[in-house]
């Protein structure tokens, strides 16, 4: 929850007195019924002729090849970055789903996958009132919820912090009889949200976050979208695994293959026996139909209830990837299906004869037991697709699996994650055995995916989609610290980067829904959040109206019990200096910032499309260093992008002398799909790149090197989170500048634990001491 407002704050304002007048509706002016957007009008989906590009973006000329080029908004992906228009469920649902000419099972239809809004609201009695508390809520000066228990004029939504619940989105306006005859489904909500309201509301296009200004005949609502109902399925391409005509057809072949070979079945090669088993295991019904069965329908059939189906998820990339993965995972514990521990195994006995007893003439009996590793039943690979040759090492990870199902073993496939969201369909036809792909934006709708699967299917969903906030709780990997998406997505269109693509457009969740879940962590006992995204400081600019990164650390960094506060990842195009006053500001932010600056040349960084300087980037470090002395720095580094020359890498080496980061993440240039920069023909030499990584990287552990010298004798503040795997005496933490610190412990006892400890020991990426009753040494201003 946000800062508490005491209504003698409210009454502050002349203005705003008035708001403690009308507490009964009977106080209400009514007003002839109309609808305003505030400051912003969208037209309504009904008569918005939406693409996914509405128009080219200006053409220049490429600083590098000296052709003319998209550089900034690239046409291939799209100029559109309105959420609000992309993800445009009425044009998408005509042709979104396919299962290969069998109705059974299709997804097809007429009706929108999005289902419903859930809603909060605020009554006022006069627009003036809402317009002025709408610029506090803002600004995060008030809380929607607390002003809405304090001020709001709804006495049916008052105590619950204004909560309206959810608005089916099926209702109609029109003026047909058998409309009328029709039930409304929001009639329940007519003493909340007049009719004149919800149809405001459902034709206006809008995302989480968004606040709406509507006019009623019972006053003036603010009403804040808090989630979406999406019926996912609605927008995934299904394809059925066996088609009826097609099995029927193979089975008379098959007949007719067994009485040529006198009773003897012969298949070609392994693929076709394979495809024969995976058929013959879904008509015959798989571990997971039994499982969603037992979840969907709440059985307690013995033959369900013994089912023990397991999981094991692969995770490669990014913290985001990270994340993702423990919301599928919290995804999967909720259905019953459970983690496949690393020293599991399966017992299978083998009874021996023993030779006589040569004493009494009695055989003897004994068993053996042979144990062999088990294997998971479901295999969840959540794929990142940055670095060079992702494709590829997704197709060698599925191959032993793939091969079991071939071989007809009950296993289930999924491939998540940004190789996932770029590849799509395709992904199908190069593993057939692939039961479910699916985008990020779907991590936390996986068990909605899987109904389809154990019916037979496979999936695939990489339609663009809102976020839904979590029905199901996130798998924590750690108990002590927590990731926290604030922002989904990139609006940004740097020309090497993949992620616009695959993560798709910025989406930012209200800041109610990051508060609550923040005070739940800390409830739950955890020390640290680090706030996710991937580009961080465009938080709130997709929201109506906009809000500001710098609020929202603020708000965060208040949340009572909090320890310390981290965020991943900044932009420096967008990060303000504001940013580095509200972290100096708040106690529990951590002086770490992580700024990705790529190249030091201004001409790569317009090749780039980074839409900053190097002087920009400067002075963000120079804002740091003057607010927060002893901050650390890191950032993100690539090498011999198309055209670099000699002096554009030595600028890079400038910057890096100039700042002296404390680490600093560092890559080659390589390729990737459908970027402007993969086709450009000015591609440096693989020996090239990599004589410049060499140099960059011995100037990274200079640097980290002296970072971590000056912490020699300082007493600093540790947060324990493990055990040192290495010595298992020692326990692993880390200090507000993001360093490892070893030192003797218990992890039982420590975990969790701010340890002061002294430093005596400073290496490139590590540090270690013993723990003192010292003070820590202080250095923020």
């Amino acid at each position: 929850m946000g800062r508490q407002i005491p209504l003698a704050a409210v009454a502050a304002s002349s203005s705003v007195i008035s708001l403690l007048i009308f507490l009964s509706p009977s106080s209400i002016a009514f007003q002839p019924p109309s609808c305003h957007h505030y400051r912003h009008h969208l037209h309504p989906l009904a008569s918005a002729v939406v693409g996914n590009v509405e128009e080219a973006a200006a053409v220049v000329t490429s600083p590098i090849t000296g052709s003319e080029t998209n550089i900034k908004y690239p046409t291939r992906r799209g100029s559109e970055v309105d959420s609000r228009k992309i993800i445009n469920y009425k044009t998408q649902n005509s042709n979104r789903s396919s299962v290969d000419n069998n109705d059974e099972g299709s997804n097809s239809g007429s009706s929108s996958p999005l289902l419903a809004l859930r809603l909060s609201h605020i009554l006022f009695a006069s627009k003036e009132l809402a317009s002025q508390t709408l610029d506090k809520l803002t600004s995060a000066e008030w809380n929607f919820e607390q002003m809405a228990t304090s001020v709001s004029n709804c006495a049916e939504t008052r105590e619950e912090g204004g909560s309206v619940g959810w608005l089916n989105l099926s209702e109609k306006f029109d003026n047909d009889d058998d409309i009328e005859q029709m039930k409304n489904p929001n009639e329940h909500l007519d003493l909340i949200l007049p009719p004149s309201a919800r149809k405001y509301i459902i034709t206006t296009p809008s995302k989480p976050g968004d606040i709406l200004l509507v006019e009623s005949n019972r006053g003036v609502h603010l009403v804040q979208v808090v989630d979406v109902m999406v019926d996912v399925r609605k927008l995934s391409y299904i394809k059925a695994r066996n088609d009826k005509k097609k099995k029927k057809k193979q089975q008379q072949q098959q007949q007719e293959l067994h009485e040529e070979e006198g009773g003897i079945m012969i298949y070609q090669n392994d693929m076709e026996l394979g495809e024969r088993k995976v058929g013959e295991r879904h008509q015959q019904g798989t571990k997971l139909a039994g499982i969603m069965g037992g979840a969907l329908l709440e059985q307690s059939d013995d033959e369900i209830s013994k089912l023990d189906l397991t999981y094991k998820i692969e995770t490669m990339g990014c913290q985001m990837n990270s994340a993702d993965s423990e919301r599928i995972e919290g995804q999967l514990m909720s259905l019953g299906i459970r983690p496949l521990l690393d020293d599991e195994s399966d017992e299978e006995e083998e009874e021996v004869v023993v030779t006589t007893d040569n004493n009494d003439g009695l055989f003897q009996e004994t068993k053996t037991i042979r144990k062999r590793k088990k294997k998971p039943d479901i295999i969840i690979l959540n794929t990142c697709s940055i670095r060079d040759h992702a494709e590829q090492k997704v197709y060698s990870y599925l191959g032993p699996h793939a091969k079991r199902k071939r071989d007809g073993e009950d296993v289930t496939i999924v491939v998540a994650g940004c190789v996932a969201q770029q590849e799509g369909q395709s992904l199908l036809r190069r593993v057939p055995e692939i039961d479910l792909v699916m985008g990020p934006q779907y991590a936390n709708r996986i068990g909605d995916l899987l109904e389809d699967v154990a019916n037979g299917n496979q999936v695939v969903a990489t339609e663009a989609s809102h976020i839904m906030e979590d029905s199901t709780k996130p798998r924590r990997q750690s108990s002590v610290c927590a990731w926290v998406n604030v922002i989904y997505g990139c609006n940004e269109r740097c020309t090497y980067c993949i992620v616009p693509t695959t993560r798709g457009v910025e989406q930012s969740r209200p800041v109610e829904s990051i508060v609550d879940e923040v005070s739940e962590l800390v409830s739950q006992g955890f020390k640290e959040v680090t706030l996710l995204g991937q580009n961080i400081d465009a938080y709130g600019r997709d929201m109506i109206p906009k809000r500001k990164f710098s609020d929202l650390l603020r708000i965060v960094g208040s949340v009572p019990g909090l320890e310390r506060l981290r965020f991943v990842t900044s932009h420096p195009r967008y990060m303000s200096l504001g940013v580095v006053d509200a972290v100096a500001d708040t106690p529990a932010a951590c002086e770490y910032f992580h700024i990705p600056f790529q190249s030091g040349s201004n001409a790569i960084l317009k090749a780039m499309g980074r839409g900053h300087t190097r002087e920009k980037f400067l002075q963000i470090v120079d804002r740091v260093r003057q607010r927060l002395p002893d901050a650390a720095i890191t950032a993100d580094v690539i090498v011999g992008f198309p055209g670099e020359t000699e002096q554009d890498f030595l600028d890079t080496l400038d910057i890096m002398e100039k700042v002296k980061f404390d680490s600093v993440n560092t890559a080659a240039y390589s390729p990737r799909p459908n970027t402007p920069a993969a086709d450009w023909d000015n591609q440096l030499s693989e020996e090239v790149k990599q004589d410049r990584l060499r140099r960059i990287n011995e100037l990274v552990l200079q640097h980290a090197t002296e970072r971590r010298a000056r912490m020699m004798d300082r007493v600093v503040e540790v947060l324990v989170e493990e055990r040192n795997v290495k010595v298992p005496t020692q326990v692993m933490g880390r200090t507000t500048h993001g360093y490892i610190v070893y030192f003797d412990g218990d992890i039982d006892q420590l975990r969790g634990q701010l340890v002061n400890v002294k430093i005596d020991k400073c290496q490139k990426f590590y540090l270690a001491g013993k723990r003192t009753e010292e003070p820590v040494t202080s250095t923020r201003l």
